[in-house]
């Protein structure tokens, strides 16, 4: 339906096996595949997780059944900059160039529970954040620390995860002031 509504990019993920609807392929890059032949204008994206092994990952990225003109990336933290870093390193010695546009989670506390369940999902840095947070840094700060450490590696496409919908802008705009202060 997105293609047919005049969609001219769209992401494909494979998505989680435990939950929501069934999938109709097993893996997305099946998927992918399919909407190329159908529509071969429309730019298809993909997806890459930086915790995992950088070689398995980065094999996907490269290989032909791919099919997508991007990936996005699992979300990291400026606590992640060691599989950040494997992760490039891997992208540069294999010659991929395919762009990414990798994530950041805007954590709004350190609560030991709402980090506990967010686990269950994303790769936390539970330690780091406890500490960032203990050390009096806002979430803006947080936000912009890992920002910067990604700007400081090259990278320049990034989403932020987890803004509030009624404060994204306000919260938006905090996160740019606090990338400028750091």
């Amino acid at each position: 339906r997105a293609v047919e509504a005049g969609c001219s990019a769209l992401t494909i993920l494979g998505g989680d096996k435990n939950v929501g609807a069934p999938r109709c392929v097993p893996h997305g890059y099946l998927l992918r595949q399919q909407l190329r032949t159908r529509f071969p204008d429309l730019a298809l994206g993909g997806w890459a997780n930086p915790h995992r092994s950088p070689e398995r990952q980065v094999s996907y990225l490269a290989s032909e059944a791919f099919h997508a003109d991007f990936y996005l990336t699992q979300l990291v933290s400026h606590h992640h900059t060691d599989a950040i870093d494997a992760f490039l390193a891997e992208l540069e010695q294999r010659g991929v160039t395919i762009p990414g546009v990798w994530g950041v989670f805007f954590y709004r506390s350190a609560n030991p529970r709402t980090l506990q369940r967010l686990s269950q999902f994303i790769e936390v840095p539970t330690e780091g954040l406890q500490a960032d947070f203990a050390a009096g840094l806002k979430p803006a700060e947080v936000c912009a620390r890992t920002i910067n450490a990604l700007l400081s590696r090259g990278i320049t496409n990034i989403y932020i995860s987890n803004l509030h919908p009624e404060h994204a802008p306000r919260q938006y705009k905090a996160i740019l002031r606090a990338m400028k202060r750091a």
